[in-house]
């Protein structure tokens, strides 16, 4: 992975391109890390505002991560195809994720999970945890299904501990200072980012203009720091789907 000097910068905005995430591919995953994950570590890329980790992971018919734990962490999961199957061993809970659909699990103060690609198919998800204001607490799960508004061309939010987004139908983020909006764009539309000290973008289909960036592909991200807002997104011929982490804070605030 090229490091952030090594990258193209244009006011505030890093563009970091698909082919150059770290990758792990065994014989059930193949997962590409916009941060250091795993065995891959890099110290200049470990994270980025709040947005500890960053996953887009392919997963085989059948196979998945296998029973493991998660504490003082706010995960968020976007499946992009297939179906995403859910256990956590707390409330014996099992769920299934498809597309349109956001899944959130506040790990708390611990709890074990697993997540797998259902028999019949594999699954494509993007995965992103952030950071939450306190540790502990009771670990919680949710999933919401956003379908109606991403039809409709509009930014949804699908998750958020900002205080403006309070009266929304979202789901509770344990971290005040982040929210996770996606917007999904017929070619040629557009949409403005919001203002935010740290702003996370990134395509998970098609391609999009990033004014005064340039085209994201698809698996390309930005990173943009100290923007003021107004900044226009606009779909390429193909259209597009984007997810966007605005973050008001940093690790250490």
């Amino acid at each position: 992975m090229r490091r952030p000097e090594e990258d193209e910068s244009h006011s505030g905005i890093t563009l970091y391109r698909a082919g150059d995430r770290f990758r792990t591919a065994t014989g059930w995953l193949d997962s590409r890390h916009s941060f250091s994950a795993g065995s891959h570590y890099d110290p200049s890329n470990t994270h980025f505002g709040l947005l500890l980790l960053h996953n887009e992971d392919r997963v085989a018919p059948g196979t998945g991560y296998d029973e493991h734990p998660h504490r003082d962490t706010e995960i968020l999961t976007w499946v992009l195809d297939g179906e995403l199957e859910h256990r956590d061993t707390g409330s014996g809970r099992t769920a299934r994720v498809r597309p349109g659909e956001v899944q959130r699990l506040g790990a708390g103060s611990g709890v074990r999970h697993s997540e797998h690609a259902t028999p019949d198919d594999g699954v494509r998800f993007v995965q992103m945890w952030v950071v939450p204001d306190d540790p502990g607490g009771v670990p919680e799960y949710a999933v919401r299904d956003v379908s109606a508004g991403l039809d409709a061309g509009e930014q949804v939010v699908l998750a958020s501990g900002l205080r403006r987004h309070a009266g929304l139908t979202v789901l509770p983020l344990r971290q005040r200072n982040a929210a996770l909006t996606v917007v999904r764009l017929s070619a040629g539309s557009s949409t403005e980012l919001s203002a935010a000290r740290f702003a996370h973008v990134f395509t998970a289909r098609g391609s999009a203009e990033l004014e005064d960036a340039g085209v994201l592909d698809t698996g390309d991200a930005a990173r943009i720091v100290d923007d003021g807002g107004g900044r226009q997104v606009t779909a390429g011929p193909d259209g597009t789907e984007i997810l966007v982490w605005e973050m008001h804070g940093v690790l250490g605030d």
